[in-house]
C-alpha cells in the first residue's frame, strides 16, 4: 500500500470518526458549545473594536467623518429607491374572464420538420394557468 492510499484511508476513516465525535457524542456537544461561546466573545470584542476605533483621534489630513458620508449616501439611495417605487405603476390582478389567454384548437398536433424549414402558421398546443390555487397549510391531512 502506497503513501497516497494510506493518507486517503486515514482521511476517510478519521474523517468519519471526527464527524461521529462532533455530532453524536456528549463531548462533541460540549466542544460545539465551547466553540460557539468563543465565537460569540470574539464577535463582541470585534464589535467593540469597530465602535471604539472611529471615536479615537485620527491623524492629521485624514477624513474623520467618512462613515457619516457613507450613511448620507445610503439614505439618499434609499430615498431614490422609495421614490422610484412610488412612481412605478402597479399592475392589477388579472381576472379569469378578462385575461388575454391564448386559445388552443382541439385535435391539432405538433408539426414535425426534418431539416431546415419555415412554419408560417404558429399555434399553441397547450395552456395552463398556474399560481391560482391557494397554498394548503395542513399538508393534505
Amino acid at each position: 500500500m502506497g503513501l497516497i492510499a494510506t493518507v486517503k484511508r486515514w482521511r476517510y476513516v478519521y474523517g468519519w470518526r471526527l464527524r461521529y465525535w462532533w455530532l453524536d457524542t456528549a463531548s462533541g456537544l460540549h466542544a460545539r458549545l465551547a466553540l460557539s461561546v468563543i465565537a460569540g466573545i470574539a464577535g463582541v470584542i470585534w464589535a467593540v473594536v469597530l465602535i471604539v476605533t472611529p471615536s479615537a483621534p485620527s491623524r492629521a489630513n485624514q477624513p474623520h467623518h467618512a462613515i457619516i458620508w457613507f450613511v448620507v449616501w445610503l439614505i439618499v439611495a434609499l430615498l431614490v429607491a422609495v421614490a422610484a417605487y412610488m412612481m412605478m405603476g402597479h399592475p392589477k390582478a388579472p381576472n379569469a374572464q378578462q385575461s388575454d389567454m391564448p386559445t388552443t384548437d382541439d385535435g391539432q398536433s405538433v408539426k414535425h420538420l426534418f431539416g431546415t424549414g419555415w412554419v408560417d402558421d404558429s399555434f399553441l398546443l397547450a395552456w395552463k394557468l398556474v399560481g391560482r390555487s391557494p397554498i394548503k397549510s395542513k399538508g393534505g391531512k
